[in-house]
């Protein structure tokens, strides 16, 4: 996926519908990925439209196209503003604003460690475990009598 073919779509009216906005920009070439955001009112069980949507098209070609065609165009009484996601200008000004990007720690990463494990480092872990789990045993057993507590059969009193 290129970086120039997914849009931002905004100023949507809230009676078009997710289907009619998609049916709209399929007129432009392949949309491979549609992201149409709702708000969740979880009260009345009901979702209402946030007014913009994200549409990935196949080819930045298309995508080009769809903004030349739509950026701007009246629908349902309101302006549809189409402009590339990751545009960080501002629609009436040409000059680009930048801007500095931070790298995510890896802790913050969702299982996309620099550093992959090998079959090695597993068991060595698990034997760490095992061990660990070998040390919690023998401490509750004490002299040969377990104080488990699923074993026991006084209950427990909080108050």
């Amino acid at each position: 996926m290129s970086s120039q073919s997914k849009l931002w779509v905004g100023n949507i009216d809230s009676k078009l519908s997710e289907y009619q906005l998609l049916k709209l920009f399929e007129a432009f070439g392949k949309v491979t990925a549609f992201d149409f955001l709702y708000t969740m009112n979880t009260e009345k069980g009901s979702r209402t439209p946030r007014g913009y949507a994200f549409v990935t098209f196949e080819s930045s070609d298309a995508a080009k196209k769809a903004i030349q065609q739509l950026n701007n165009k009246k629908i349902n009484g309101r302006d549809l503003q189409v402009r590339y996601a990751n545009s960080t200008s501002t629609p009436t000004s040409s000059k680009t604003v930048k801007t500095t990007e931070t790298a995510v720690p890896a802790v913050l990463t969702a299982g996309n460690s620099t550093k992959s494990t090998t079959s090695a480092d597993k068991l060595e872990k698990i034997r760490q475990l095992e061990a660990k789990l070998k040390i919690l045993e023998q401490d509750l057993n004490i002299g040969g009598k377990s104080t488990s507590i699923n074993q026991s059969n006084s209950r427990y009193k909080p108050y």
